[in-house]
């Protein structure tokens, strides 16, 4: 499973700073800055053209919730409550990558 699939998880967990406590959710310091719907589309379909993602494939699953890969563009464009969280998780995971490194990061972005 490519590593964009963990991050609805990663953005639901909480969030600790460094002497592990934790940061209220919606403060400035704990939420990174938002992609716009239209970068957050654009990284779902490089997810797809890159990793070659079968559509049909789960994204999350959460208790009785569950997105699929084909699902979350259209969640996004529609901001349906399930869009708003995975434009939250997109853009921490995009901090993330960032922050960690990962190669090929900025050909993704152009």
């Amino acid at each position: 499973m490519p590593v964009c699939g963990r991050v609805v998880m990663y953005a639901v967990d909480k969030v600790n700073r460094h002497d592990e406590e934790p940061i209220a959710p919606g403060s400035e310091e704990g939420e990174p800055p938002l992609l716009t719907k239209e970068e957050a589309i654009a990284e779902v379909k490089r997810w797809f053209e890159r990793y070659r993602i079968d559509q049909n494939q789960i994204f999350a699953r959460i208790g009785e919730l569950v997105v699929r890969y084909g699902d979350l563009i259209p969640h996004l464009e529609q901001e349906t409550d399930e869009g708003r969280l995975l434009l939250r998780a997109i853009s921490r995971g995009r901090v993330v990558r960032q922050q960690r490194g990962f190669p090929g990061l900025e050909r993704d972005q152009k």
